[in-house]
């Protein structure tokens, strides 16, 4: 629901549950795929349980004092740049990316305010679904608002409008 690619270490990614229930993120993991590599270059494990409605951030654990505090797991691991691929991944099956596994877009995905360097991007609220297709092209525009760097103003919590058909309440 959220990416940070700030300055310096201030990077951090923002993991939403709009699913109605809460979800155990003991199976979820985030891959790294840097610069068009096809396997992850760093994987990192969730855990714990994300309650419907609530956030689960991960940050770079030297990100600034700020998003420290609102982490829910900070990690030494290798953090993304703009030109990396993130992908959420739960019980082996992808459920959501940002970028295109196995392509280097060279320096980012997108442009201006909209894009994967040096910005922040948040989930457009009417987007209930993520992008689970790693090997299509990525467009931010087409699911994300984009911010300025080290925008962190909404990390931490995610409105998510969910429609009917969204739902699963058909």
């Amino acid at each position: 629901s959220e990416y940070v690619e700030g300055s310096s270490f201030n990077k951090a990614i923002e993991v939403a549950n709009a699913t109605g229930s809460p979800v155990d993120l003991s199976s979820y993991q985030l891959e790294y795929y840097f610069n068009g590599n096809s396997s992850p270059s760093t994987t990192i494990a969730l855990s714990g349980s994300l309650a419907d409605g609530d956030v689960f951030v991960v940050a770079s654990a030297s990100a600034s004092a700020e998003i420290l505090a609102i982490a829910d797991l900070t990690t030494g691991s290798s953090f993304f740049n703009g030109d990396d691929a993130v992908v959420l991944r739960g019980s082996g099956a992808i459920i959501d990316v940002i970028g295109q596994i196995g392509f280097d877009p060279g320096s980012e995905w997108g442009a201006g305010n909209t894009s994967t360097q040096n910005n922040t991007i948040r989930r457009q609220t009417g987007v209930c679904v993520g992008d689970s297709d790693g090997s299509d092209a990525f467009d931010p525009a087409a699911q994300w608002d984009g911010f300025a760097q080290d925008d962190i103003t909404d990390l931490g919590s995610h409105t998510a409008t969910l429609s009917v058909s969204d739902s699963g309440n058909n």
